[in-house]
């Protein structure tokens, strides 16, 4: 039976001064190639909810990877 093991990487929402997601994207971008370099295996990213930034923003990002154990 195969087993795996996951990894949480939390990123947080870069902001610009308009209020837009400045370099977010590539914070991600960064972390998940790196990551891919290890041996893990994106699988998810989640939005958790922010009950302050209500359903138009978020504070962050969580990535979610996984390799065979």
């Amino acid at each position: 039976m195969r087993r795996y093991e996951y990894k949480f990487v939390e990123i947080p929402a870069k902001r610009s001064f308009q209020g837009k997601a400045g370099g977010t994207f590539e914070a991600c971008k960064e972390v998940i190639l790196a990551q891919a370099e290890q041996g893990w295996r994106l699988k998810q990213v989640v939005v958790p909810f922010n009950e302050k930034m209500g359903v138009y923003g978020t504070d962050g990002y969580q990535v979610i990877f996984e390799r065979e154990a």
